[in-house]
């Protein structure tokens, strides 16, 4: 026969092992070296192979942007690199962008006819960035860049750039 004692036990059992479930290991970017400019403040990353250069927008030109693997534009930035006379620089760079911050996808960006303001919300989701790539065989690719469980704390924040630096590394041949 049972025991209320048995039953006790088997309950704890239960609620230990369901309440001790583990939180996943993220895994760090350890691939090539990248040199990725930075239209903001750069961020804090554990890689020491990603070289950040913060750039300001009078460098924010095609021909300065070919000595980069990639460009990230910072929340703080988001607004001043939507405006209409860099939008081209978006297609014809030939290099991914990432927004930080931004959960407009590409178009406020590549779209000179469209502001940042007027620009929607990417419905039912909030990413953390989102990202663009304009191939040289005319191709657009783009991204978007989730934080685990939608929490922002640190672990989740870098976990989100090891994979920005992964697309990085995967489109340097594009």
């Amino acid at each position: 026969m049972i025991t209320i004692r048995q039953v006790f036990l088997v309950a704890s059992l239960v609620f230990l092992i369901v309440g001790c479930s583990p939180k996943p290991e993220f895994e760090q970017y350890d691939g090539k070296a990248l040199s990725i400019a930075v239209l903001g403040k750069a961020p804090e990353v554990k890689e020491q192979q990603v070289d950040f250069q913060e750039i300001t927008f009078e460098e924010f030109n095609e021909k300065e942007l070919r000595k980069y693997d990639a460009v990230f534009v910072m929340e703080e930035s988001l607004l001043n690199a939507a405006e209409s006379q860099y939008a081209s620089i978006y297609t014809e760079t030939h290099k991914p962008f990432f927004f930080i911050g931004n959960n407009k996808g590409a178009y406020p960006f590549t779209d000179a006819a469209l502001s940042y303001e007027d620009a929607k919300e990417i419905p039912d989701h909030d990413y953390y960035a989102t990202s663009f790539l304009h191939t040289p065989n005319n191709e657009q690719r783009t991204g978007r860049y989730g934080l685990y469980n939608d929490e922002e704390n640190e672990e989740n924040i870098q976990e989100v750039f090891s994979r920005m630096f992964e697309t990085v590394e995967q489109s340097s041949g594009d």
